[in-house]
């Protein structure tokens, strides 16, 4: 039974900034927990994801800005013979 803390598809998309589509392929793939709260014998899945599995999604996939990594030019070989110059 679903609970007024629990969010629909598009609701977990809204506050994720994605698609529906997108969600349900978190679903699909284990990365987000939710459950079935469809009708037994309703030809639709209706999909609930309670507010805590959201937010352990959200603490597991913080997105941190990294700083660009550094290039790193490596000399050649002593033994290094050029063909094509």
């Amino acid at each position: 039974m679903s609970t007024p803390q629990d969010l629909t598809v598009s609701d977990v998309a809204s506050e994720i900034r994605t698609r529906s589509e997108s969600v349900v392929a978190l679903i699909k793939s284990g990365a987000l927990v939710a459950y079935d709260a469809s009708i037994p014998g309703s030809k639709h899945k209706t999909l609930r994801v309670t507010r805590e599995a959201l937010d352990n999604f959200k603490v597991g996939r913080s997105a941190r800005q990294t700083k660009p990594g550094r290039r790193v030019k490596h000399s050649k070989p002593e033994n290094f013979v050029e063909y094509f110059s």
